[in-house]
């Protein structure tokens, strides 16, 4: 918990009666590696920070696996428009190792943020850090080959590629196995 205050301290700091509200809407809870954290078509209520662990958010199209993105230790994550619309998810959660989150429910975290302005501070920051990486994510995936993707990946998020699987980070690029493993034999 002490590294979740501390990330969102940097968001807008946080006085005690402020934690003691917030600790009332989150709770700690732990997903075996290959465990769901939230299901397709399920609605995501909830904001996660991965205390320890790595997930991985993925959809499927056609038996072929998509994966958007992965979150590590000390980030947040979630899946954005399920969260803001209410809508089922098309996309789902996957705890890809042992994994500890602190989850936040949402709505109270809204409704807190009509109260207390450091909340509503925090809830816009994550929100514009949130669809800023998205964003960033979409652009590399329409401008960038395969080579790009996987350098850009090594440039931001090395401290992953032992953590991954060939399978989920050729998902990540969009290609196969095959492909991934060429681009690697030549790096």
């Amino acid at each position: 918990m002490e590294d979740f205050l501390k990330h969102l301290n940097k968001l807008s700091t946080l006085n005690k009666e402020e934690i003691v509200l917030l600790t009332n809407i989150v709770e700690e809870k732990k997903y075996l590696r290959g465990e769901e954290v939230l299901k397709m078509h399920q609605i995501n209520k909830k904001l996660y920070f991965v205390n320890d662990g790595l997930v991985k958010i993925s959809f499927f199209n056609e038996d072929k696996e998509f994966v958007m993105n992965f979150f590590d230790k000390h980030h947040f994550c979630a899946v954005l428009d399920s969260l803001l619309t209410k809508q089922p998810s098309q996309y789902k959660i996957i705890a890809i190792q042992n994994t500890s989150l602190i989850e936040i429910d949402y709505y109270q975290l809204e409704k807190l943020a009509a109260e207390h302005l450091s909340f509503e501070k925090i809830t816009s920051s994550l929100l514009s850090i949130a669809t800023g990486k998205m964003m960033s994510r979409v652009r590399e995936l329409l401008e960038s080959d395969a080579s790009e993707r996987y350098s850009n990946f090594l440039k931001n998020k090395s401290h992953l590629i032992n953590q991954v699987s060939l399978k989920d980070l050729s998902a990540y690029f969009g290609i196969s196995q095959v492909s991934l493993s060429r681009i690697r034999a030549k790096k």
